[in-house]
């Protein structure tokens, strides 16, 4: 057959299958293949949804909560997609049929079974281009779920990531809707605006006006004033001032009514004065059991507080009820039956403790509805609630820690860049979250989120993720830049420091992997958990210059800091850890409180809630709003082989609606270390 007739015939095969709507079979695998009958019940499960618009239907449609669209479904069905996988799960394009699998999934409203698809995806092809892919659609799919803490690190790392405007739209509504959920209504409320900003058609747009003019009622007025104005010529930024207008209508003074009235409880006082022993303050804690050590700490804290305050206070009078909540890190103990002893029996006329945060929120229900002030020097997970007036804490939160480092690192240290790498547990979390809110309220930017498994001990695949190369890499780099072996060269990172919330055991691992893969312009900046002499055993050089901060310093040379550990030492016989200064600062305000003529639970409740400036061994001590104590905190860094204190910094002074006129969250630093 000569090549004009054989090219003859194929132009009249391909013109026939355009004029009769016919499809060339080419023997590949995206060739339609002959259906087959299946029954009923695996029909109907294989079937893909009706079709339907991806901008009209949410991936979570009908639970009242914004949430994204569906995407656009593969081409090849998901039975198809999933008899791929299961015959070669490591072929080479293996995280392809992964990711259809998952877009399928999304598509019918089967979140968790796509949130497990795409995590398959994320654990077997951490190296694959579509990473970055699935950690977008994993957000979008636990966010629906209502995996809220989830959802935020997945969330937070694809908008670290994504340039797409109407991406980054859907984005931030996600992230909106994960804050609402967990209670923090202006960060949501400040993703929702951001989602309007960022592309003016995005999905659910009434939706997100509908949350955005709700949640403008439940901030504060200063918060609603602060977002007003810097969203102020954006979509949302006319009905945050809308908002703004109404609450200050509503908000003006009330002529009629007598501001200068005394509260009730004021005229109550001096009627009720006998309802409790005005001296008498109930300590509940953990005496014994595994937790009996730290309990015993805190309680060692009290009794050196006690000492102090009776010798700055000649006329106070107060006297200790000791109960044993016998609690666990699991286990609330006995701490409502102790509650309620030291209220009824004992007739306490306040309450420090208890210690674990099961325990708290136990004896914080009897507390509260006894009304009796409880002041916890510890419960770092307990949940602040607003209808519990009578419960204080004074403990030293992740969210504080975070807003510490970033509020030193880009104040005093002038980082604007930062990336995190951190352990994919409830602590990590936390931290994580808080840091990046920190960081981007105080104008920087946290440009990468990489996370690492519980108990790992190789960090390559992150190294690799935060932008790093090993030496054969790296020599490759250079070669294709045409430089020689020994030239100087600068891996370039999009980042000037990485906050790496971990204890000291992680830290010692991490620091020297950094410079293993040559990342080495980088500040390491870390929490509480890098605090202790074993950093330096085991850490070496590669944590020289790191940053972290604490609630407690040992060894500063504050004087208040030293008389305390002097004393301590000399009666208890040892160094006083963080543990002992919580105490000893929560006995320190109780006896305060009392030694200032209050002598009824109305009266030290008054106190705790008006702490301003109280000084204690931890630093400056505020009360928040929210009962919740928020104090200085102590910036610490390695230089020369040992931990050295720099500075004090008041975080909640720097953010809105924090600080008074003059005050400045980074105070003089104190006289050099020993």
């Amino acid at each position: 057959m000569s090549t004009a007739t054989f090219r003859f015939m194929l132009f009249a095969v391909l013109a026939a299958s355009l004029f009769t709507g016919c499809k060339l079979d080419t023997g590949s695998e995206t060739a339609p293949k002959p259906a087959v009958r299946m029954p009923a019940s695996e029909t109907k499960a294989e079937t893909p949804p009706t079709p339907e618009p991806a901008a009209q239907k949410a991936l979570a449609a009908g639970s009242g909560n914004w949430s994204a669209p569906a995407p656009a479904l593969p081409r090849t069905p998901l039975a198809g997609l999933r008899a791929k996988y299961e015959k070669i799960p490591a072929a080479t394009d293996a995280d392809k049929t992964l990711l259809g699998i998952a877009k399928h999934q999304l598509a019918r409203g089967e979140l968790e079974s796509a949130a497990q698809s795409l995590e398959q995806l994320q654990e077997k092809f951490p190296l694959s281009p579509l990473y970055t892919e699935s950690v977008f659609y994993r957000g979008l799919a636990l966010q629906a779920a209502d995996r809220h803490d989830e959802a935020w690190i997945s969330l937070r790392s694809s908008l670290s990531k994504e340039t797409s405007p109407e991406r980054r739209a859907l984005l931030e509504a996600s992230l909106g809707a994960v804050y609402e959920m967990r209670g923090e209504p202006f960060p949501a409320l400040l993703s929702y605006a951001r989602a309007l900003r960022s592309d003016r058609k995005i999905f659910g747009k009434k939706i997100l006006i509908g949350r955005i003019e709700a949640l403008a009622g439940e901030i504060a007025p200063h918060r609603l004033r602060t977002a007003a104005e810097k969203y102020a010529g954006t979509p949302a930024g006319m009905y945050l001032h809308a908002a703004l207008s109404d609450r200050e209508q509503k908000d003006k003074p009330d002529k009629t009514a007598r501001d200068d009235a005394p509260p009730k409880s004021a005229a109550e006082e001096a009627k009720v004065p006998m309802a409790v022993y005005s001296g008498r303050v109930g300590i509940m804690l953990p005496l014994s059991g595994a937790l009996g050590a730290a309990g015993g700490r805190v309680y060692d804290g009290i009794r050196l507080a006690l000492r102090h305050s009776l010798a700055k206070y000649p006329n106070l009078r107060v006297q200790l009820a000791v109960r044993d909540t016998k609690s666990t890190a699991q286990s609330a103990g006995d701490a409502a039956k102790v509650a309620a002893e030291l209220i009824e029996k004992e007739k306490a006329l306040a309450l420090i403790g208890p210690l674990i945060t099961e325990a708290a929120e136990g004896a914080a229900q009897v507390a509260n509805r006894q009304k009796i002030p409880m002041l916890t020097p510890f419960a770092l997970r307990m949940r602040m609630r607003p209808d519990f007036p009578w419960v204080f804490r004074n403990s030293l939160t992740n969210r504080l820690q975070a807003q510490g480092v970033a509020s030193y690192a880009i104040r005093y240290l002038g980082l604007r860049r930062f990336a995190v790498l951190y352990p994919a547990d409830r602590d990590g979390i936390e931290l994580t979250d808080a840091f990046t809110q920190a960081v981007e309220n105080l104008g920087g930017e946290v440009v990468k989120i990489v996370s690492f498994p519980e108990n790992a001990t190789d960090f390559r695949s992150q190294m690799l993720a935060l932008g790093g190369m090993d030496d054969r890499q790296l020599r490759r780099r250079k070669r294709s830049l045409g430089l020689g072996r020994s030239d100087p060269y600068q891996i370039p990172l999009n980042f000037e420091a990485l906050f790496v919330p971990v204890r000291h055991e992680e830290a010692v691992l991490i620091a020297p992997q950094v410079l293993f893969y040559n990342m080495r312009a980088v500040r390491l900046l870390g929490g509480s958990g890098w605090n202790d002499p074993r950093l330096l055993e085991h850490g070496e050089r590669y944590v020289e210059g790191a940053v972290f901060v604490d609630g407690f310093f040992a060894d500063s040379t504050e004087p208040k800091v030293a008389r305390f550990v002097n004393d301590f030492k000399s009666i208890f016989g040892r160094t006083p850890d963080i543990f002992s200064a919580l105490g000893y600062d929560a006995a320190q305000i109780i006896f305060a409180a009392i030694a200032a003529g209050a002598k009824t639970r109305e009266g030290v409740r008054r106190h705790l809630a008006s702490l301003r400036g109280f000084e204690g061994v931890m630093g400056l001590t505020d009360m928040g709003a929210d009962n919740d104590a928020r104090r200085q905190l102590f910036v610490l860094s390695v230089e020369k082989k040992k931990i050295r204190h720099l500075q004090m910094v008041a975080p909640h002074r720097t953010f809105a609606g924090g600080a008074r006129p003059g005050e400045n969250a980074l105070l003089s630093p104190p006289p050099p270390t020993q």
